[in-house]
């Protein structure tokens, strides 16, 4: 009895290590052209965040300098927004720059 458990949960662990190790060698996103396409496709969107954010900036400022309180404290907000968007993305591209240059392709 005891030797059988111990045979079932060491076939298990080896089933499950082999099992994902194939899972990683047939992923495409380790073959590196995935995460550099990844890569684009982040960069491009923390630029379009940061033209928002200084769209949004001369909006907040045009409604300051009319009179426009509640839109100013809108455009506010939605720059706030923006922000905590880029600088989630930036750390997405950190990391994804440091599994490119950990060899992770």
């Amino acid at each position: 009895m005891r030797c059988s458990r111990l045979l079932t949960i060491a076939a298990a662990a080896a089933g499950l290590a082999l099992s994902s190790a194939a899972a990683r060698a047939g992923d495409p996103y380790w073959d590196g052209r995935d995460i550099r396409r990844d890569l684009r496709h982040d960069y491009a969107r923390a630029g379009r965040l940061r033209s928002d954010i200084a769209r949004d900036q001369w909006r907040r400022d045009e409604d300051l300098r009319r009179g426009r309180v509640r839109a100013a404290e809108r455009e506010t907000r939605d720059i706030a927004r923006d922000r905590r968007a880029l600088r989630e993305q930036m750390r997405d591209i950190h990391r994804d720059r440091r599994d490119l240059d950990r060899g992770y392709r």
